[in-house]
């Protein structure tokens, strides 16, 4: 099998139409919900408070004969340490396919399907992380042609949107005005302090953001940047999406309120932040997201490829040796 049979086949796996199974009226929200949390997509143990979350999102949705929503808010852009980037590579392609699986299987017991919507909070990122915003655009264009692209493989009842934080504004001035004064007000509930990071966040941090000139000069640049990363979160822009309870919230790591998906199978990542590679396994290819830090490590050959993709990073794939760490 050749890398381009492996992703062929598992697209063609995908099309096929969803097997519906017979549920009773009674029993309908706790069967979605069974499907909602299965150990075969979650990596992490869910919260209460995200199984409240879910719970409160299949109750919408059934009540209002509706689909089952699904929001990722993410980045938005590719993180600038890639080669990749601006554009979108093997990665998002690999978590498409990977949350899609998990689509159908929600869907097999719910007749007015689902549907995943991604929310790119690229406007923060382009004053958090020093990021232009013609990369953001960049990003942002690519996605919705992989995601049109993608959706000639997917069978009826699943379905997935893209949108943008940025595209709440007429005028995109108005985000800064907010974001100043969420800063203010954190910053005066913190007593006048920026908030203490630990040695992981701070290492988060010097990984995410491009530095400007000078940047660095300042002791306190990474307690700034996570004062602004904590004041996205209070925007007038972006309540409407966080206070939505039709969403069931989902991410890649941990964070109370949230099913923590990771990015594939094999992944945790996020998939915006990582490029997409196949590892050999037994007599075929396992699909990974993997971080600039792994892929500085890998050992891998570079596989020519023709799918119909658009942009510059689908003509050619990595392949590694089994067993990437």
């Amino acid at each position: 099998m050749t890398p381009q049979q492996y992703i062929q086949t598992s697209l063609d796996e995908l099309k096929k139409p969803i097997k519906y199974q017979k549920v009773d009226a009674n029993k309908l929200e706790q069967t979605i919900l069974a499907k909602v949390l299965s150990k075969k997509f979650r990596k992490f143990a869910a919260d209460e408070s995200a199984i409240n979350t879910c719970k409160k999102a299949a109750h919408i949705a059934v009540l209002h004969n509706q689909p089952i929503k699904i929001g990722l808010l993410f980045g938005g852009n590719k993180i600038w340490r890639l080669d990749e980037a601006p554009e979108v590579d093997w990665a998002e392609l690999f978590s498409l396919i990977y949350f899609a699986r998990w689509m159908k299987l929600i869907a097999s017991v719910y007749a007015y399907g689902v549907e995943f919507g991604f929310y790119s909070q690229d406007i923060s990122i382009e004053r958090l992380n020093n990021v232009p915003r013609s990369e953001t655009d960049k990003y942002s264009a690519t996605f919705r042609d992989l995601l049109v692209w993608f959706d000639t493989y997917l069978p009826a009842g699943i379905s997935f949107t893209y949108a943008r934080h940025a595209d709440e504004y007429s005028d995109i001035t108005q985000y800064d005005v907010e974001i100043e004064l969420a800063r203010k007000q954190l910053f005066e509930e913190l007593g006048g302090n920026y908030p203490e990071m630990t040695d992981a966040q701070k290492k988060i941090t010097e990984f995410n953001v491009k530095l400007k000139s000078g940047q660095s000069d300042d002791p306190l640049w990474r307690e700034k940047v996570e004062l602004e990363h904590q004041a996205i979160f209070r925007t007038k822009g972006l309540q409407p999406y966080l206070n939505d309870e039709s969403i069931i919230r989902v991410s890649a790591m941990p964070f109370s309120g949230y099913l923590a998906v990771g990015s594939t199978k094999y992944s945790i990542a996020k998939f915006w932040a990582s490029a997409g590679i196949l590892e050999i396994k037994d007599a075929g290819f396992i699909d990974r997201a993997i971080t600039p830090t792994q892929l500085a490590k890998l050992r891998y050959a570079w596989h020519s490829m023709d799918m119909g993709i658009h942009g510059k990073n689908f003509n050619k794939i990595r392949v590694a040796d089994a067993n990437v760490q």
